[in-house]
């Protein structure tokens, strides 16, 4: 069985247990106690389903009076302290019904303490609890009722054990025998210990003293953690043990009966539950909140400084095997990588998966070129799989940057660092291996342009991106509020950068196509409600170059557009005169197309091009945006406020209109009215402010939006 097999196996051997349990109410709780999974057999138990259940606290299965006693918080509250909760008592249904239950409460927290949330397992005892009470009752007229009483023990699905006042075997059900491998027949009047063998459950010793101690007390004892029952055949069961004296009527005691119930299912479904926090499901390769925690460990240790390293590896062209033969390709290609990574690492948990194509590993003991030998065979072995899928051969191959890990080093640094290096990596023509160097060769700007590349990866990921707005001023009665859309990126520290900060890095990196994404989605379905709310309301966003030579983007945006409740011709999208020239098939047609939806088009920075004028004969645009560099200096030089002119004339015979950039006073505004300018942008009318605030203050903006625009715009 190769080790594709083996973990589909694991994975459909999973599924199966979880199946297999559905008489238990199985769930994860957040740290702060609301439910984020449901399985069938807590829709089952509590009557919800996981589309009504999700999301709300698991305090309302409690009773009123329980809730004003603090129940649920104290119970989370030892989960939280001690790792684990135990206990029993009434829950309400969603009908409004009572059950008594039995509940375990886990603390989920990854390898450096942190709490992640809580496994939940609940298990319906209304009618064990009855069956107790009635074995209970049962009891002062044992002798009379023994034939009612077998029949009714063996239709329990726990396992029931009855003994004489010597702890010898007296009656055992069908559930008992099952667990323990002794027939009644066979065990009757032989000593308990010898057919209900219990054990450690992690160290398999006999724990031969407990039933003993337990049977002294002569009262009601209920064991809350698991033990293991070792069976007659060698099996190991997990159980969960109760014992309780058999009395005359006379109070006299004449024996006892234990009650177990099975929990190995449940114990092995907990298990799973946990490893799943920690693990790729698809690999079984730690997972990157693993690693991270793994590298803290390894950081943390007296012999780290200067002798590990750090490695991020990353298939090249990967997408293309996921694209052309499908996820399922993609898949097993990357259990087979992640198997062979495992063979050039050693120790546990030091190669982990990270997402997507992504890899890392910790190489113990190594200087810089051990890393790099070691990693350069890792390669190879990638180089020389010749991926076959379906009588096709695929050639593969990774880049990998590496990172020497020092005294100080923080965890996240490390990884940042590593990941950066393998960027690089792929950068310089992907199957190599880059080595991350503080003092590297192309100095800082190179090594900052590759922060920010990281960075605004992470951005798009975990939505830090944040859309702010700048006035455009009607100057010939048109009093239509509009906004040239602008796009700014949050720090992890909450701090704003300004696009100057990483838009260069994402158009050298070939990201601004994921931004431009980002930016359409937001506009288009997100906040589409809010924007079509406000009357009149006209809006401009930037497409970028590397939009308009993606064949994939003009099919994306104009699904998005026919999908949005923002009617098209609210929109105006704005390119460059530069991104035109360089992609002048592709744009014709996209803009061909955009403007036969309804949306407008603006050539931004007109005039900075050598041959500006001649494009105008060639593409048929509803604004030209004269670049700023003359807008700025018409005042004081002739020359440019000639330009400004020119293009303003030309653009009115061609039927388009005019918007100058850059109008920083009165002195620039009055010139271009003066020339007949259409609309003015720039900082005497108004710098570029969170959107939410430039639209709440629209006039005749349509009521209740405005709180519903301004957490949608900031969201």
């Amino acid at each position: 069985m190769n080790a594709a097999t083996s973990i589909q196996g694991s994975e459909h051997r999973f599924q199966l247990l979880v199946e297999a349990v559905q008489e238990y109410s199985i769930y994860m709780l957040d740290p702060e106690g609301r439910i984020t999974t449901w399985n069938m057999g807590a829709e089952r138990m509590k009557g919800y389903t996981a589309t009504e259940i999700i999301g709300k606290s698991f305090e309302c299965f409690f009773l009123p009076e329980d809730l004003a006693a603090g129940a649920p918080q104290k119970a989370l509250a030892t989960a939280r302290e001690t790792g684990r909760y135990e206990g029993e008592g009434w829950r309400v249904r969603k009908d409004g019904s009572t059950l008594w239950v039995s509940v375990v409460i886990n603390a989920i927290r990854d390898t450096d303490g942190t709490l992640l949330g809580f496994a939940k397992v609940t298990r319906d005892m209304t009618m064990r609890r009855e069956q107790e009470a009635a074995l209970r009752a049962s009891e002062a007229a044992l002798q009379a009722e023994k034939e009612l009483l077998q029949v009714t023990l063996y239709s329990i699905g726990d396992g029931v054990i009855s003994t004489d006042l010597a702890m010898n075997i007296k009656t055992m059900n069908q559930a008992a025998e099952l667990m323990t491998g002794w027939m009644l027949s066979e065990a009757a009047g032989r000593p308990l210990n010898e057919v209900f063998r219990l054990v450690d459950p992690e160290t398999g010793a006999p724990l031969v003293n407990l039933l003993e101690e337990c049977l002294a007390e002569k009262s009601h004892f209920h064991m809350d953690t698991g033990v293991g029952l070792l069976g007659r055949s060698g099996v190991q069961w997990a159980i969960q043990p109760s014992w309780d004296p058999i009395r005359a009527r006379n109070g006299e005691i004449l024996g006892a009966v234990v009650v177990f119930h099975d929990v190995t299912a449940l114990q092995s479904a907990q298990r799973n539950l946990e490893f799943h926090t920690n693990y790729d499901m698809l690999t079984s390769l730690p997972n990157r909140q693993q690693f991270q925690s793994t590298l803290k460990d390894v950081l943390e240790r007296p012999d780290t400084p200067g002798q590990n390293a750090i490695c991020f590896l990353a298939l090249d062209r990967f997408k293309i095997i996921n694209d052309t033969a499908g996820h399922g390709a993609g898949d097993l290609l990357l259990r087979t990588v992640g198997h062979l990574l495992t063979q050039y690492v050693h120790g546990p948990e030091l190669v982990a998966r990270l997402g997507g194509d992504e890899f890392a590993m910790i190489l113990r003991d190594c200087t810089v070129e051990q890393a790099q030998a070691t990693v350069t065979k890792m390669l190879e072995a990638i180089e020389g799989l010749h991926f076959h899928w379906e009588e096709r051969i695929f050639r593969t191959s990774a880049s990998a940057g590496l990172a020497m890990l020092t005294a100080g080093s923080d965890a996240a640094d490390a990884m940042k660092q590593a990941d950066l290096a393998c960027y690089a990596a792929k950068r310089a023509g992907r199957n190599r291996i880059s080595v991350y160097r503080a003092d590297q060769s192309e100095g800082y700007t190179r090594y900052r342009e590759l922060q920010v590349a990281s960075e605004i990866r992470d951005a798009i990921m975990e939505d830090r991106f944040t859309l702010y707005g700048q006035k455009i001023v009607g100057l010939n009665g048109d009093n239509a509020p509009r906004y040239e859309l602008l796009l700014r990126m949050r720090d992890r520290k909450g701090g704003i950068m300004s696009p100057a900060e990483f838009i260069p890095a994402a158009e050298r990196y070939d990201l601004m196509g994921d931004v431009d994404r980002w930016v359409m989605e937001r506009v288009l379905k997100y906040h589409a409600a809010e924007f079509a709310s406000i009357p009149n309301l006209q809006l401009s966003v930037n497409v970028s170059a590397n939009s308009l030579n993606d064949a994939k983007f003009l099919p994306y945006i104009l699904k998005l557009i026919a999908e949005s409740v923002l009617p098209p011709t609210a929109l105006t999208m704005e390119i460059t005169e530069t991104s035109l020239i360089n992609n002048l098939t592709s744009a014709n047609s996209i803009i061909e197309a955009l403007r036969a939806t309804g949306c407008k088009v603006a050539l931004d920075d007109f005039g900075i091009g050598l041959c500006s004028f001649s494009y105008l004969r060639s593409f048929k645009v509803d604004y030209i945006k004269i670049d700023g560099d003359f807008v700025r200096n018409m005042v004081s030089s002739p020359v440019d406020f000639s330009i400004v002119r020119a293009i303003n004339n030309i653009a009115h015979e061609m039927l388009a209109q005019t918007i100058a950039e850059y109008v920083e006073d009165d002195a620039i505004l009055s010139k271009i009215t003066e020339l007949g300018v259409d609309f003015a942008q720039g900082y005497g009318l108004g710098r570029p402010a969170p959107v939410e605030e430039l639209l709440l203050s629209c006039p005749d903006r349509i009521d209740p939006i405005g709180g519903a625009l301004q957490q949608a715009v900031t969201s």
